[in-house]
């Protein structure tokens, strides 16, 4: 059987998102790592990966730049995206992708889930650096299907947030 093959989006040097690469490599995932400090997302990528999904499942509300850039008040679709491709640290991260899924965070459960990993993360631990407030992945989507999304509902509950 072929080893899994995943991707995994960071930015810069973060002891969580290491730590996280880790617990996924130790169980036999050949990662493809991509430091979005020095290779950020496109315009064309983010637009790709985020599709129609609600902006606040990528970004990371923690972070000086979102509130300086007053992102609450922006509606626009593609000027998020601008703003987005401009500043990839904006993105929650880690970004782990696999062809039909994606899941942003450290919840070692949902990881296991999307990379169908044997028992490992089963005690959903979640690894916090104030990245990710709660894992999320997203099936994929095909042309005229409506995304999937699954979110860490003890999370999102905690973080006061909605998906």
């Amino acid at each position: 059987m072929a080893p899994k093959r995943a991707t995994f989006l960071t930015f810069g040097s973060d002891s969580v998102c290491e730590e996280t690469k880790k617990f996924i490599e130790d169980n036999g995932v050949l990662l493809t790592i991509r430091d979005l400090s020095k290779e950020p997302l496109t315009y064309t990528e983010l637009k790709k990966m985020i599709g129609h999904i609600k902006f606040s499942h990528f970004i990371n509300t923690r972070t000086p730049e979102y509130t300086k850039m007053n992102l609450d008040s922006i509606d626009d679709r593609e000027q998020i995206l601008n703003i987005l491709a401009e500043n990839n640290s904006l993105l929650l991260k880690p970004i782990i992708r696999t062809p039909r899924l994606t899941t942003i965070g450290c919840n070692k459960k949902k990881i296991s889930e999307m990379l169908q990993l044997s028992g490992n993360g089963s005690d959903n631990q979640t690894l916090d650096s104030g990245n990710a407030r709660g894992t999320k992945y997203v099936t994929r989507r095909t042309p005229g299907s409506k995304p999937s999304v699954k979110s860490d509902q003890k999370s999102e509950k905690a973080s006061g947030s909605a998906a």
